[in-house]
Parts: structure tokens; C-alpha cells; sequence
């Protein structure tokens, strides 16, 4: 399909509708602005407080999402002009993945701010674990997406680009998971070593249940030079505004896999109300949370905690 699907009068054949309906403009228009404008605040924000990694990922991930909203409002005037369905498509698909790349880097921060000791791995461990994972996903999403293009432009059968799609956003989910349970361990270990070591009966001994010596729990608290930001009472808002991007990328790549698993006509792909709000609308909130809570302001400028990692 191309642009010569449009009639002169500007009205186009419906067969020839890849999406299965018309986006909607104003929703789009929006998106797109809300995206624009939040492309332009992470990269301004990255650059003042020399956040190299997040940064870059931010930069890419919502880069993404605008082009993909740029490829929707255009889509909204003919919606039989296959390249501006496939920008949307590709981009929208991927752009979640390099969110989550962001974060990973993040909890190797926290780690070393909160203390190495209450951890099951070494801060950096974090980041290559699942930012390794994270690419095998990217990869995986992008080949299926490639295949599944290119069958829709050869007037092929798209199933098995399709499917590594959904097998790369599944293995996104299955991360993101592992991820949050991990991210929960940790504040939960600390949590209860502090009550450990606060408790009047405790012991200092080598608790058969705990991670480490009795000699750690002694430093649960984290290391002293990073205690200015542990005490600081807005940082928690930071916590919690993380986790809540975390979840929101979640169920919009819960919501990804469903979608695609029932086809390229099913009624989730479909119908535009579900993509407004299980991914539009999920992914703006996970990004603009993290404006007013940007990590830069709350963990210090560049960010370079998770580099004591090296020294642990």
C-alpha cells in the first residue's frame, strides 16, 4: 500500500485500512505534543544534571514515542498509507524497552546509596543483567517487527513476524518482572535487617537466615557519605514515583503482549480505545512522573554512585 491508495478526492479506500480504523486526530494531536514536550524536558534535564546513561535512554525511549505519535496524527488523515503505520508500529513497540533500560542503571544507584550490603548482587550486576536482557528484547521486537513489516508490504502472511514481536515483548514483561521482585527483596531485606539490628535482643552473630555477617548489618544503613540524600524526606517522593513508572511501562507491556498475541484484526488491536489508554496513556504517565522527580535532583548530578561498585 502507498500514498497512491488515497483518491483526488481526498477520501481513501477502507479495504486497504492497516489499522482497522481511522485514529482518532485530537487524541493523537495530543499524545504527540505531550510526548514533544517531555522529549524536550528529559533531554534539557539529562543535560544539566549529567545523566549519561538514564539520560540517553530517556532520549531515545520518548524520541521514540513521539515519532511514533508523529506517524498516529498523520495516520488520522489516511490510515492506508503503510510507512506511516510502520514508523508508529516500530517505534511505539520499541520505545518502552529503552525506558526500562533506564531504570535498571537506577537501582544500581540505590543500592550503593542504601547499602551494598543488603543486596544479593553487586550494584552493577543489576544494570548488566537485565540491560543485557533488555537488548535481547529490543532485538527480538525490532527482527519481528522488521518481518512483519516487510510481509505487510509484500501482501505476505505476517504470523511469524508477529510472533517474535510477542516472543520479545513477553521476554520484555518476563524481565520487568524478575526486575520488580528483585527491586522488592532488596527494600524488604533492608527493612528487616534495620529492625534486626535495632532490635534490644539482637545478637551480633551470624543470623542463618540473613544475606551476610553480623558485621554488615552493621553498615544496613548504606555508606555514611551518601546519608544526605538516605535522609532527605523528598527523596522518598523519588522512590515512590519511580516504582510507579515501573508499573505503569508494566501493564502497558502486559497489555502489548495481549494485544498482539490476538492478531493484527483481533479486537484489541482493533479498537483504539484500548491502545489510548493501556499504552498512550501508561507510558505519558511513566514519563512525566519522572520530570518533577527527575533522579538527577534527588540522587545528585551524574549520578555516579553505582561506580563505587567497583571498590565493593
Amino acid at each position: 500500500m502507498s500514498s497512491s491508495d488515497t483518491s483526488v478526492n481526498g477520501t481513501y479506500d477502507d479495504n486497504n485500512n492497516v489499522y482497522g480504523y481511522t485514529p482518532m486526530r485530537g487524541p493523537n494531536l495530543a499524545a504527540l505534543i505531550v510526548f514533544a514536550i517531555a522529549w524536550a524536558a528529559h533531554t534539557g534535564l539529562a543535560v544539566f544534571y549529567r545523566q549519561i546513561w538514564f539520560g540517553t535512554c530517556l532520549f531515545i525511549a520518548v524520541g521514540l514515542e513521539t515519532a511514533g505519535y508523529i506517524g498516529r496524527f498523520i495516520s488520522s488523515s489516511d490510515p492506508t498509507i503503510l510507512n506511516d503505520f510502520l514508523v508508529q508500529i516500530i517505534c511505539l513497540t520499541l520505545g518502552p524497552a529503552f525506558f526500562m533500560a533506564g531504570t535498571y542503571y537506577l537501582l544500581a544507584e540505590i543500592v550503593v546509596i542504601w547499602g551494598v550490603e543488603n543486596s544479593r548482587f553487586k550494584p552493577w550486576t543489576y544494570s548488566k543483567i537485565f540491560v543485557s536482557l533488555d537488548l535481547v528484547s529490543i532485538v527480538l521486537q525490532a527482527c519481528g517487527g522488521g518481518m512483519a513489516a516487510t510481509a505487510l508490504v509484500n501482501n505476505k502472511n505476517v504470523d511469524t513476524g508477529t510472533h517474535i514481536m510477542v516472543g520479545g515483548l513477553a521476554f520484555q514483561v518476563f524481565a520487568t518482572t524478575i526486575f520488580m521482585g528483585l527491586c522488592f527483596d532488596f527494600y524488604w531485606t533492608r527493612r528487616k535487617r534495620l529492625a534486626l539490628r535495632s532490635a534490644s535482643s539482637y545478637v551480633p552473630n551470624f543470623q542463618e537466615n540473613d544475606m551476610s555477617p553480623a558485621s554488615d548489618i552493621a553498615n544496613v544503613e548504606g555508606p555514611e557519605e551518601y546519608a544526605h540524600i538516605r535522609k532527605s524526606k523528598k527523596v522518598k517522593f523519588f522512590l515512590l514515583a519511580l516504582g510507579v513508572s515501573i508499573i505503569f511501562v508494566y501493564v502497558r507491556s502486559v497489555y502489548r503482549v495481549a494485544e498482539l498475541s490476538v492478531g493484527w484484526t483481533g479486537y484489541l488491536m482493533t479498537e483504539e480505545g484500548y491502545f489510548l489508554i493501556l499504552d498512550s496513556l501508561m507510558i505519558a504517565i511513566a514519563v512525566w512522573i519522572l520530570l518533577p522527580f527527575y533522579p538527577g535532583f534527588f540522587l545528585g548530578r551524574s549520578s555516579s554512585a553505582s561506580g563505587e561498585d567497583e571498590k565493593v
